[in-house]
């Protein structure tokens, strides 16, 4: 395979922007991006520590990319930031490696998943500690956010000689001709599947290669490393109890170890410590969990240890004593000290699910797990860097405790990885241990939808945000982490949200899971909620909301319109009290006008229909029809309208971007300069403009990023930088308080500002 050229600072990167905007380029402004403060909320599902330098530590997220650790401010800095929307994917990352004896080489796999095998994994290899990359398509596909993402490392270096790596691949259908172990022998620029490795089944079971262990000390300095484990992850293997194997020869050749473990127990992580043992956690796909192999749903966990140094590989039990047996939870992350022989903790995972009780830890030992420590029942977790975790329960019930990280350095110093970030501790050896959030720069919170809301009596908050797996949050400072997520009811997911344009104290948002109501309103901003008081025909919820109004103090005057998948769309005066259907298709994209509250507009994606209703959507008539389109596409994505602008509608579609000043009569428009869009919003006009500022994220002159517009369209500026992409995205809005300044849904939530 040849390596691409394809990095954040090439030459070939950088001229590509200056061709990127329709207008002089010494006119573009200087933008500053940054992320709004929400703090950890995603799943850090990996940690490693580099043992040539002090402090140089690495995490990896499902979601959000990668991170490095700067230790003189504490601050994990993200890696993946110049991803262009093209490998927008990789933002999710399969594995991350280092190179023991190099602490400039620094490695990753990113990939969005499996699905039917045609987005391939991106190879990433970086000769300055992530700062830069190269980046090679690999042969397959790769699932940074698929079941079974709390295994690892499977990509490893060989620390005998740096120029040779090796991958474990998952075990999908799609991947069935290339799922296997992959080997570089010039440091990654080119990959051969190993062909005597052919022991993965290729039926979707479990994660496929958990991890792959190099035996340092059988091999020399230099050369090749003979001998190396893998661990394998599918439910054949873990029926048979073949899930470690062992090449004695490089991997020429492999050979399974009888497992001693449970049968039926699939192998997370393992590493070897200087004291010549491989240490192996295991759990098992609880099937009331529907055998999704993890992170969710991990049960009877055992961990064990397996004599390399003597050639045996006789297999010892050192699992820590727990609630019961067989436990109601399983084991997954490890980290085995480099240094210290026999110094190790594993996590458990999936207890926080038992009896709803408070017990998810760390077990820690200093004699290779004859016996353990636990660190939970004397230990203090200071939650102030994000209050609003705190508010989700037990901070020992969020998520899965799917890692750890020992310090080589410091044997006080450690990290937890969970669902909701990093957990980090300074006194890991005292009697009682004090962690606090150690996840300060890691975001990655999935936003759904923003609202950045016109002021009000009180000026209005900066943005609202609807977030996946934590509701949402009303964000009052931009560089401060929210007091608490949306709650009174609380939600999993909200899909959408939408304000009152007249009165921005008036919000309405719809989603899923956490409570019985699928929706709610706010009457003051968002800062507190009232639930429907029915969800009408859907029971499923999620879906689109818009919401039109004289002012808060009238409910009278105030329609909701609410379309979902699994119903008719519908409509209710009353606060969501009860529902009416209204003869709109459900799962019809919704918004309100920008200026007229009795005015809606609903479009029904596969004919590309648009309906409008001039009387709070108590009735409603076509725009067009499937012979007569007026214009309008199929298969747009989003319906917006700007604050402020009475009869204006846009409709968001991949070939480009459409626009009717006619309360979407008539004919629409399609703008000539912009050949794809993914999202677009609105902010604060220009000085001198009438028209508000537009922020895109699509392609302008053949160039995909985020664009600005202060003439209606005209001309665009790319305000984005080949540092700054995030993968691009598709959730954006501006701020209508303030000019220049965007919100953009990305690596969690993005705020890019400039007074230019």
């Amino acid at each position: 395979m040849k390596l691409l050229a394809s990095t954040g600072v090439t030459m070939a990167l950088l001229a590509a922007f200056g061709t990127a905007t329709m207008s002089d380029a010494a006119a573009a402004p200087t933008y500053t991006w940054s992320n709004v403060k929400i703090g950890g909320s995603g799943y850090v599902d990996g940690m490693l520590a580099h043992p040539g330098q002090k402090g140089l530590f690495y995490a990896k997220t499902d979601v959000g990319g990668a991170y490095r650790y700067d230790a003189a401010t504490s601050t994990w800095i993200a890696l993946n930031d110049w991803l262009p929307p093209s490998l927008g994917y990789a933002m999710g990352v399969d594995t991350i490696a280092i190179d023991p004896n190099n602490t400039s080489k620094f490695y990753m796999i990113g990939g969005g998943g499996y699905g039917d095998g045609s987005q391939k994994g991106i190879f990433m290899a970086s000769n300055d500690q992530g700062r830069t990359f190269t980046t090679l398509a690999l042969p397959f596909s790769t699932g940074g956010n698929e079941y079974g993402r709390q295994v690892g490392e499977r990509l490893q270096v060989d620390p005998n000689n740096g120029n040779i790596l090796f991958y474990g691949t998952g075990n999908s259908t799609a991947n069935a001709s290339t799922n296997g172990i992959w080997k570089s022998t010039d440091g990654g620029a080119h990959w051969s599947r190993l062909p005597n490795f052919n022991v993965l089944t290729s039926d979707g079971t479990g994660a496929g290669v958990a991890f792959i262990a190099f035996h340092k000390g059988s091999g020399t300095n230099g050369n090749a490393t003979p001998i190396l484990y893998a661990g394998v992850n599918t439910q054949s293997a873990a029926n048979a109890r073949n899930t470690i194997y062992k090449s004695s020869d490089g991997g020429n050749s492999w050979t399974p170890l009888w497992s001693s473990a449970g049968t039926g127990l699939f192998p997370q992580r393992g590493q070897i410590g200087p004291d010549g043992y491989l240490y192996v956690t295991f759990s098992r796909a609880a099937t009331w969990q529907g055998n999704n192999y993890g992170p969710g749903g991990l049960v009877d966990g055992e961990v064990w240890k397996i004599n390399v140094q003597s050639g045996q590989d006789q297999w010892t039990s050192i699992t820590p004593p727990g609630a019961a047996s067989p436990k109601p939870y399983g084991f997954a992350g490890l980290s085995v000290d480099p240094w210290r022989p026999g110094w190790l903790t594993v996590n458990t995972i999936d207890w926080y699910a038992w009896n709803g009780a408070q017990v998810e830890t760390m077990y820690r030992t200093t004699d290779g797990g004859a016996t353990w420590t636990d660190i939970l029942p004397h230990a203090s977790f200071d939650t102030s860097a994000a209050p609003w975790n705190a508010t989700n329960g037990p901070v020992t019930d969020f998520g899965n405790w799917g890692g750890s990280l020992l310090d080589p350095y410091d044997v006080n110093h450690a990290f937890v990885s969970f669902g909701g970030g990093i957990w980090e501790t300074k006194n890991l050896t005292a009697a009682s241990t004090n962690w606090a959030y150690g996840e300060n720069g890691v975001e990655e919170t999935a936003i759904l939808d923003l609202k950045s809301p016109v002021p009000n009596v009180w000026n209005a908050y900066p943005v609202l945000s609807g977030a996946g797996d934590i509701c949402g949050f009303v964000h009052y400072d931009v560089k401060t982490a929210p007091p608490n997520t949306f709650t009174g009811p609380s939600c999993k997911d909200t899909d959408s949200l939408d304000y009152a344009r007249t009165d921005s104290r008036l919000v309405v948002r719809v989603g899923n899971g956490g409570s019985s109501a699928l929706g709610a309103v706010s009457y003051n901003g968002g800062y507190s909620w009232n639930a429907f008081g029915s969800n009408g025909p859907s029971t499923q919820g999620g879906g689109y909301v818009a919401i039109s109004t004289d002012t808060s103090t009238n409910p009278a005057t105030t329609s909701i319109i609410w379309s979902t998948w699994d119903a008719p769309t519908v409509r209710s005066t009353d606060m969501g009290n009860s529902w009416q259907t209204i003869g709109v298709p459900q799962s019809a994209l919704i918004t309100a006008d920008g200026a007229d509250p009795t005015v809606f507009y609903a479009y029904d994606r596969q004919p590309g229909i648009l309906y409008l209703s001039n009387n709070r959507g108590a009735s409603w008539w076509t725009a067009n029809s499937s012979t007569s389109t007026n214009g309008i596409p199929t298969w747009s994505d989003k319906l917006v309208t700007p604050v402020g602008v009475a009869g204006d509608v846009w409709l968001v579609n991949w070939q480009g971007l459409y626009h009717n000043r006619d309360w979407g009569r008539g004919a629409w428009t399609k703008l000539a300069n912009v050949s794809a869009a993914k999202g677009l919003g609105f902010g604060k006009a220009a000085a001198g403009a009438t028209y508000p500022a537009m922020y895109l994220s699509g392609t302008v002159g053949g160039v995909q990023g985020i664009f600005r517009s202060t003439d209606m369209g005209a001309n665009w500026i790319r305000i984005d930088d080949a540092q700054h992409q995030y993968g691009a995205s598709s959730v954006i809005t501006g701020d209508p308080k303030v000019f220049g300044t965007v919100y953009i849904g990305a690596r969690g939530l993005v705020v890019g500002t400039s007074t230019q």
